[in-house]
Protein backbone atom coordinates (compact mmCIF):
# COMPACT_ATOMS: atom_id res chain seq x y z
CA UNK A 1 0.00 0.00 0.00
CA UNK A 2 1.25 3.54 -1.07
CA UNK A 3 2.73 6.21 1.53
CA UNK A 4 -0.63 7.92 1.39
CA UNK A 5 -3.28 5.33 1.98
CA UNK A 6 -0.86 4.48 5.03
CA UNK A 7 -1.37 7.60 6.42
CA UNK A 8 -4.86 8.19 6.19
CA UNK A 9 -5.54 4.91 7.78
CA UNK A 10 -2.91 6.44 10.45
CA UNK A 11 -4.54 9.61 11.20
CA UNK A 12 -7.82 7.97 11.26
CA UNK A 13 -6.37 5.34 14.43
CA UNK A 14 -4.91 8.41 16.00
CA UNK A 15 -8.07 10.13 16.04
CA UNK A 16 -9.58 7.55 18.64
CA UNK A 17 -10.98 9.85 21.43
CA UNK A 18 -9.55 8.83 25.12
CA UNK A 19 -12.72 8.50 26.89
CA UNK A 20 -13.61 5.70 24.45
CA UNK A 21 -12.71 2.36 22.76
CA UNK A 22 -12.56 1.23 26.74
CA UNK A 23 -10.57 3.33 28.33
CA UNK A 24 -11.60 3.03 31.29
CA UNK A 25 -10.23 -0.70 31.53
CA UNK A 26 -6.86 -0.28 30.01
CA UNK A 27 -3.74 -1.62 31.47
CA UNK A 28 -2.07 0.85 33.98
CA UNK A 29 1.45 0.80 31.64
CA UNK A 30 -0.54 1.84 28.63
CA UNK A 31 -2.79 4.41 31.14
CA UNK A 32 0.73 5.94 32.12
CA UNK A 33 1.58 5.88 28.54
CA UNK A 34 -1.45 7.75 27.48
CA UNK A 35 -1.37 10.46 30.17
CA UNK A 36 1.48 11.93 28.63
CA UNK A 37 1.43 15.29 26.48
CA UNK A 38 1.10 13.87 23.15
CA UNK A 39 0.90 17.64 21.32
CA UNK A 40 2.96 18.65 18.57
CA UNK A 41 5.22 21.77 19.20
CA UNK A 42 3.92 25.08 17.75
CA UNK A 43 5.06 25.49 14.52
CA UNK A 44 7.37 27.79 14.68
CA UNK A 45 9.67 25.93 17.15
CA UNK A 46 13.41 24.29 15.91
CA UNK A 47 12.55 20.81 14.64
CA UNK A 48 15.99 19.68 16.04
CA UNK A 49 14.75 20.91 19.23
CA UNK A 50 11.89 17.95 18.91
CA UNK A 51 12.71 14.44 20.75
CA UNK A 52 12.48 11.94 17.55
CA UNK A 53 12.41 8.05 17.58
CA UNK A 54 13.12 6.49 14.70
CA UNK A 55 11.31 2.94 14.60
CA UNK A 56 10.76 -0.44 12.65
CA UNK A 57 8.73 -3.44 12.96
CA UNK A 58 9.57 -6.72 11.38
CA UNK A 59 6.61 -9.03 10.78
CA UNK A 60 5.88 -12.19 9.83
CA UNK A 61 4.46 -10.61 6.33
CA UNK A 62 2.76 -7.21 5.02
CA UNK A 63 -1.11 -8.17 5.68
CA UNK A 64 -1.70 -6.64 9.26
CA UNK A 65 -5.10 -8.79 10.14
CA UNK A 66 -3.23 -12.11 9.94
CA UNK A 67 0.28 -11.30 10.41
CA UNK A 68 2.66 -10.48 13.78
CA UNK A 69 5.13 -8.86 14.96
CA UNK A 70 8.91 -10.74 15.21
CA UNK A 71 10.84 -8.03 16.05
CA UNK A 72 10.86 -3.99 17.38
CA UNK A 73 13.84 -1.91 16.52
CA UNK A 74 13.88 1.91 17.34
CA UNK A 75 16.40 4.64 18.12
CA UNK A 76 16.65 8.30 19.86
CA UNK A 77 17.85 11.32 18.18
CA UNK A 78 18.31 14.73 19.92
CA UNK A 79 19.46 17.60 18.00
CA UNK A 80 19.67 16.16 14.91
CA UNK A 81 22.16 13.27 16.42
CA UNK A 82 21.93 9.73 17.11
CA UNK A 83 21.64 8.59 20.25
CA UNK A 84 23.01 4.93 19.80
CA UNK A 85 23.55 3.93 23.55
CA UNK A 86 19.90 4.66 23.69
CA UNK A 87 18.57 2.09 21.15
CA UNK A 88 15.58 -0.13 21.86
CA UNK A 89 16.04 -3.48 20.28
CA UNK A 90 13.55 -6.32 20.84
CA UNK A 91 12.59 -9.72 19.63
CA UNK A 92 9.44 -12.13 20.33
CA UNK A 93 9.89 -15.65 20.76
CA UNK A 94 9.66 -17.21 17.18
CA UNK A 95 6.18 -18.98 16.64
CA UNK A 96 7.05 -23.17 16.45
CA UNK A 97 5.01 -22.76 13.03
CA UNK A 98 7.15 -20.40 11.54
CA UNK A 99 10.53 -21.07 12.68
CA UNK A 100 11.46 -22.08 8.95
CA UNK A 101 9.68 -19.49 6.93
CA UNK A 102 11.38 -17.12 4.70
CA UNK A 103 10.18 -14.06 7.08
CA UNK A 104 12.37 -15.31 9.62
CA UNK A 105 15.20 -16.23 7.33
CA UNK A 106 15.10 -12.72 5.51
CA UNK A 107 14.86 -10.78 8.81
CA UNK A 108 18.15 -12.87 10.58
CA UNK A 109 16.21 -14.00 13.77
CA UNK A 110 17.70 -16.42 15.75
CA UNK A 111 14.72 -18.81 16.72
CA UNK A 112 14.43 -18.59 20.68
CA UNK A 113 17.71 -16.16 20.82
CA UNK A 114 18.44 -14.80 24.34
CA UNK A 115 19.45 -11.32 22.80
CA UNK A 116 17.03 -8.92 23.59
CA UNK A 117 14.53 -11.34 23.71
CA UNK A 118 11.04 -10.68 25.63
CA UNK A 119 9.07 -13.69 26.61
CA UNK A 120 5.75 -12.48 26.31
CA UNK A 121 4.09 -9.25 23.90
CA UNK A 122 2.62 -7.85 27.38
CA UNK A 123 6.32 -7.06 28.51
CA UNK A 124 7.31 -5.80 25.30
CA UNK A 125 5.00 -3.13 24.86
CA UNK A 126 5.33 -2.01 28.52
CA UNK A 127 8.80 -1.39 27.88
CA UNK A 128 8.71 0.28 24.66
CA UNK A 129 5.87 2.84 25.41
CA UNK A 130 8.04 3.68 28.78
CA UNK A 131 11.08 4.20 25.93
CA UNK A 132 8.90 5.92 23.56
CA UNK A 133 7.42 8.43 25.46
CA UNK A 134 6.20 11.30 23.65
CA UNK A 135 8.65 11.24 21.05
CA UNK A 136 7.76 12.16 17.26
CA UNK A 137 8.08 8.54 16.02
CA UNK A 138 9.93 8.56 12.52
CA UNK A 139 9.85 5.31 10.01
CA UNK A 140 10.09 4.91 6.45
CA UNK A 141 6.43 4.21 5.13
CA UNK A 142 5.76 4.16 8.63
CA UNK A 143 2.18 3.47 8.50
CA UNK A 144 2.41 -0.27 8.32
CA UNK A 145 4.45 -0.46 11.46
CA UNK A 146 2.30 1.72 13.68
CA UNK A 147 -0.78 -0.34 12.68
CA UNK A 148 0.61 -3.68 13.59
CA UNK A 149 1.99 -2.11 16.82
CA UNK A 150 -1.61 -0.68 17.16
CA UNK A 151 -2.95 -3.73 16.52
CA UNK A 152 -0.61 -6.02 19.15
CA UNK A 153 -1.88 -3.06 21.71
CA UNK A 154 -5.49 -3.82 21.34
CA UNK A 155 -5.15 -7.66 21.30
CA UNK A 156 -3.89 -6.77 25.13
CA UNK A 157 -6.88 -4.42 25.73
CA UNK A 158 -4.76 -1.19 25.21
CA UNK A 159 -5.46 1.84 22.92
CA UNK A 160 -3.25 2.61 19.95
CA UNK A 161 -0.42 5.01 20.01
CA UNK A 162 -0.71 8.57 20.40
CA UNK A 163 2.65 9.66 19.10
CA UNK A 164 2.65 12.00 16.50
CA UNK A 165 4.32 10.31 12.95
CA UNK A 166 6.87 11.27 10.05
CA UNK A 167 6.79 9.08 7.56
CA UNK A 168 10.42 9.78 5.67
CA UNK A 169 9.05 8.06 2.31
CA UNK A 170 6.60 11.38 2.13
CA UNK A 171 9.55 14.03 3.81
CA UNK A 172 11.56 12.44 0.54
CA UNK A 173 8.55 13.65 -1.67
CA UNK A 174 9.13 17.34 -0.39
CA UNK A 175 12.66 17.54 -1.68
CA UNK A 176 11.78 15.25 -4.95
CA UNK A 177 8.08 15.35 -5.94
CA UNK A 178 6.52 12.36 -7.45
CA UNK A 179 6.55 12.53 -11.43
CA UNK A 180 7.75 11.51 -14.84
CA UNK A 181 11.18 11.37 -13.44
CA UNK A 182 10.68 10.28 -9.79
CA UNK A 183 7.95 7.31 -10.06
CA UNK A 184 6.52 6.43 -6.87
CA UNK A 185 8.71 3.06 -6.52
CA UNK A 186 12.05 5.78 -6.49
CA UNK A 187 10.59 6.71 -2.59
CA UNK A 188 11.27 2.72 -1.33
CA UNK A 189 13.60 2.52 1.37
CA UNK A 190 16.63 0.86 -0.86
CA UNK A 191 16.29 3.46 -3.73
CA UNK A 192 16.67 6.69 -1.19
CA UNK A 193 19.70 5.08 0.96
CA UNK A 194 21.69 4.62 -2.43
CA UNK A 195 20.66 7.71 -3.68
CA UNK A 196 22.08 9.51 -0.86
CA UNK A 197 25.07 6.93 -0.63
CA UNK A 198 23.92 4.96 3.11
CA UNK A 199 25.25 1.73 3.52
CA UNK A 200 22.93 -1.24 3.51
CA UNK A 201 24.64 -3.63 5.98
CA UNK A 202 22.14 -4.71 8.57
CA UNK A 203 19.11 -4.47 6.38
CA UNK A 204 16.10 -6.08 7.17
CA UNK A 205 16.92 -6.44 11.18
CA UNK A 206 14.34 -3.85 12.64
CA UNK A 207 17.37 -1.84 14.41
CA UNK A 208 19.52 -2.01 11.02
CA UNK A 209 16.61 -0.65 9.15
CA UNK A 210 15.94 1.91 11.95
CA UNK A 211 19.94 3.38 11.50
CA UNK A 212 19.13 3.46 7.67
CA UNK A 213 16.18 5.18 8.15
CA UNK A 214 17.77 7.55 10.93
CA UNK A 215 20.57 8.56 8.46
CA UNK A 216 18.29 9.34 5.46
CA UNK A 217 16.07 11.43 8.27
CA UNK A 218 19.25 13.55 8.77
CA UNK A 219 20.31 13.83 5.15
CA UNK A 220 16.95 14.37 4.01
CA UNK A 221 16.35 17.74 6.66
CA UNK A 222 19.78 18.83 5.34
CA UNK A 223 18.71 19.21 2.34
CA UNK A 224 15.41 20.74 3.18
CA UNK A 225 17.03 23.36 4.98
CA UNK A 226 18.82 23.89 2.31
CA UNK A 227 16.29 24.52 0.15
CA UNK A 228 14.60 26.63 2.71
CA UNK A 229 18.32 28.59 3.30
CA UNK A 230 17.72 28.01 7.32
CA UNK A 231 17.35 25.85 10.06
CA UNK A 232 13.89 23.99 9.97
CA UNK A 233 10.47 24.85 11.62
CA UNK A 234 7.97 22.35 12.59
CA UNK A 235 6.34 23.53 10.27
CA UNK A 236 8.49 23.09 7.98
CA UNK A 237 8.55 19.47 8.51
CA UNK A 238 5.11 18.62 8.74
CA UNK A 239 3.23 21.19 6.98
Amino acid sequence: MEGKDWLDKLRNALSLNPRQKGADQWPDWYRKYAELPHQLAPGKQAFRELDVVVLDAETTGLNPRKDQLLSLGALRLRGHTIRLKECFEAYLPTPEELRDSTAVSVHGIVPNSLRYRYTDLTSLMEEFLAYLGEAVIVGHHIGFDVEMINRALAGLGAGPLKNRVLDTALLAQKIHPPGYWTPQGEYALDKLARRYKISLSDRHTALGDSYITAILLLKLLSRLSEKRGRDLLVEDVFG
